[in-house]
Order: C-alpha cells, then structure tokens, then sequence
C-alpha cells in the first residue's frame, strides 16, 4: 500500500553522498553527486557525516513534493506559525491562508506539508539510525556522536508534529497524537497519545545530550547544544521546569553575558549571517545552493527585494521602548500611508539575498527559557538577574529592575517576543503551550481571535494519510 507517513523502501535504499563530507555546503546537489549504496554510506564515520548532511541541506531546500513558496522546508513550518500570531502581519500573497488561521482542512496544503514534511525526515533518520547502528566499520565513539546527530533530527521532527497536531502538553497528555516509527516501516499504524510521542521525543534527545559533542564544523550542524535547545523546549511544553532550566543552560553555556553581544556590538539589522555569536542552529545558505525565493522569513520580512508582504504590527511596534536597540531595526514604511495601513510599519532585522541564511535556534530564546524556568521554581532573584543581564545587552543606559509576581514572568514572555519576533513563531508556541491564546488589533488587515485551546491551533490529520492508512480513518478528525 503506498504509504506517506515514512519514506519507502525504494526511496530509502539509495542515500546520497557530498564529495566533501565535512562542508556539505560547498558540494554540489544530489543529480549531480548520484548516490552511494546503504552499505557504502556507513562504511566510515566520514561516509555516514555525508548521508547527515543531505539530511541538513534537505531541511532548507526546495522540497520537490509539493513545489509551492511556503512549502518549501523547516523554514516554511516555523514561518507559518509566525503569521498565525499577532505580532507579524501580511497584505497578502504567501502564507495569506495561514495567516487567517484558516489553512488547517485534511486537503489544504499546510496540513499535507507539516505531515509529510517531517515525517520525511524521521523516515531519514531511521535509516541514518540503523546504518550507523549496524556499521562493523565506524568506531563506538564515532557512533555516539553520529546517533546523537540522527536522534536530536528524529525527536526534533517528532516534537514539530507535536505541537502542529495536538494542544498543549498538559491540557491532554492522553489525546490521540501522530504514530511513533523507530524502524523502516512500510505498515502503517494507529495514532498513539500524545504521552507515547512525548516520550520518544524525549528518550531520543536525553540520548543525543548525554552522547554528544560540542565541536562541529559550523553551526548548521548538529550538536550537544542543538540537542539540549530542542529538549529544553521540549521540557517548557511539558512544564518541567527544572529540566527545562537545566537544558536551557546546556544551550548557551550558562553565562549569560559571554553568549551574547554587549549592547553596543550588537546589530539589530541584517539577520542573514549564520557566524554571529548568538546563532545556535542554522540554515546555512550560499548562493550555488540557494532555495532563493523560498528563504523565510527574510523574502517576505525585507522590503524591497522579495515579496514585499510582510509588516509588524502597530500594537507590537508600541511595545518597544526608546532605549531598545532592537527599535532601530522598525521603520516607517511611508509618511504617506496612514497608521491603520497594514504596510505601515516595515523591519530590517532580515536582510534578503539568495545567500540569507535563516536561524532556527539563536541563544536569546534559550537565556530567557532559563528565565521563566527558574521563575516558576520560585527562584525570583535568579530568575530576575537573568532577564536583567539579557536587557542590559540590548537596552542602552539599562538600569537593573527588580520586577515582582507575575509582571516578572510577563516581562520575559514580551521578552522573548521582541527579541524572536518572525523566526520561529515563539508567539504562537507560548500562546499554545500556557494554553492562553492571541488576540489581533492594531492595523491587523485580518483580526481574529483564538481563544486558548482554540481549535485553529492544531490542525486536522492530512486526508491523503487517511486514505493510505488502514488504521486511521475520517473520524480522527472529530472535534478538531
């Protein structure tokens, strides 16, 4: 039975390879390469580093399958729930459907995409899994390291479909979630709770933080960072907080100040460079291996260069003091449109070019996970001097604040708005995760309001998937 929820066995029984094993990036595509066979591929650690780095550049091409702007790669998940919130809004064109929270039906594209598209790449994992797992040639340390890089993108993919296809964590642990498949599976199986996938998630990512390593060759690549960041967001959706705290620290390095720029070396302009210092996990881009038109968020965010839809949103804007740095990067698009327009108010936080490289993690999101973390342990004082030392890197003239109660969790959660603002959509994961929902105003073109545990939060299984597996029929859509 034709199946997509993991690759075939035709599909997987080929893997390609780069000539460079170690710069993946430089190395020309797949037609061009051909394609080594399963044996060769795990022959050494340095033919299995290639067989992952198809799997990197896969997150941030082009996927062939359904050819379209905002379906495109990992860019294209996290970007659509960045226009489903209310900070960032759109005049139209791509991503139009998912910003009126309105593209979630088992035949439209968004629930097709964050199906297949990660279910496609825990397909790969597998296999990645397996081939290092039974390889008599690559070393036991090698092989630590190499199923600490395929379980952080296996439990990675597992958690996207999480939050895409099931509320939060603690409003129904026993909800019915997307099946787990730890093995080259050509059966289909039933939905599992969301208990059971949580629990794959995190036995993967325990796996990779504890056997993995810090080195790598850039940071589009896997390691025991990337690992803990995953897990910590893992933690915080299942509000384990002292785990969360923990792997948050893992993340940036537990001081706060050496992972960050002082406020007067940061630039709050021109996100395209995967070299900063406060990049964690990339997408690395060069203009031979370009996905061009397809790179979110910065076609859409810069004006001028690419589509020319996206804008802030005037209530978002009103949130930025004076002294934040981050308020150069927020212009006025033009004196001739009124305020209420929704093209008034343009960033150029993101520079667009066919070389933009795009951030999954940065190590801001990850000080303030440590920050609301501590906060909900009742370590107030730690959990202030965290934010306060992250302000005093983005806020001139900043003055130490000793906030109290919840106006000291608010604070980091408009914290984390501000500083994440159209990159990975930690609006609408906060939103959903604390169960709280998102209201529109300001000069929104589309206000609308999701009420917490809205359904327009998940979105219903894919109808091609119904149609393919005989354990999962049309009523598994019923109340979604």
């Amino acid at each position: 039975m034709k199946k997509y929820i993991v690759l075939s066995l035709a599909a997987l029984s080929f893997l390609t390879a780069t000539g460079c094993m170690d710069d993946y990036l430089n190395e020309p595509s797949s037609s061009e390469t051909g394609t080594i066979s399963p044996d060769g591929a795990y022959a050494s650690a340095t033919n299995a580093k290639a067989v992952m780095a198809g799997m990197l550049r896969q997150q941030r091409t082009q996927w062939s399958v359904f050819q379209t702007t905002d379906s495109g790669g990992l860019y294209s998940l996290l970007f659509a729930r960045v226009v489903k919130g209310a900070d960032v809004q759109l005049s139209g064109s791509h991503y139009n459907f998912d910003y009126q929270n309105d593209n979630r039906e088992p035949t439209y594209r968004r629930p097709q995409f964050n199906w297949r598209f990660p279910y496609m790449m825990i397909g790969r994992a597998n296999l990645f899994i397996k081939g290092v797992e039974g390889s008599l040639t690559i070393s036991e340390e090698d092989k630590k390291d190499l199923l600490s890089q395929g379980r952080t993108m296996r439990g990675f993919y597992y958690y996207q479909l999480a939050l895409e296809f099931n509320h939060a964590y603690k409003f129904n642990p026993t909800a019915a979630a997307p099946p787990v498949y730890t093995d080259i599976d050509l059966e289909g199986k039933p939905m599992g709770t969301l208990e059971e996938l949580y629990k794959q998630i995190t036995t993967d990512l325990e796996y990779a933080v504890a056997n993995g390593v810090s080195s790598r060759t850039d940071n589009s690549w896997i390691n025991k960072e990337v690992s803990a960041a995953i897990l910590s967001n893992v933690y915080l959706s299942m509000e384990n907080w002292v785990k969360a705290e923990e792997m948050a620290k893992v993340a940036y390095g537990g001081n706060v100040l050496n992972a960050l720029h002082t406020v007067s070396s940061y630039v709050p302009t021109g996100f395209d460079n995967a070299g900063d210092k406060e990049w964690l996990w990339s997408m690395t881009q060069q203009g031979d291996q370009s996905n061009y038109y397809y790179a979110a968020p910065h076609v859409f965010m810069d004006y001028g260069p690419g589509y020319n839809n996206g804008f802030l949103n005037s209530d978002f804007v009103a949130k930025f003091a004076e002294n934040d740095r981050r308020k150069e990067a927020i212009k006025v698009l033009s004196n001739s449109l009124p305020p209420t327009d929704v093209r008034y108010w343009i960033t150029t936080k993101f520079v667009f070019n066919f070389e933009s490289s795009m951030p999954i993690f940065r190590t801001p999101e990850f000080i303030l996970v440590a920050a609301e973390s501590a906060y909900r342990q009742g370590k107030i004082s730690e959990s202030q001097t965290i934010l306060n030392q992250f302000k005093s890197t983005r806020y001139k003239g900043f003055v130490n604040e000793s906030l109290t109660g919840t106006a000291l969790l608010e604070e980091i959660l408009l914290e984390r708005r501000k500083e994440l603002y159209a990159e990975n959509g930690v609006e609408w994961f906060d939103a959903k995760r604390l169960q709280r929902g998102i209201k529109r105003g300001g000069n929104h073109l589309v206000k609308v309001t999701l009420e917490p545990n809205d359904k327009r939060f998940i979105l219903k299984i894919p109808q091609i998937e119904i149609d393919n597996n005989p354990f999962i029929d049309e009523s598994v859509n019923n109340g979604r």
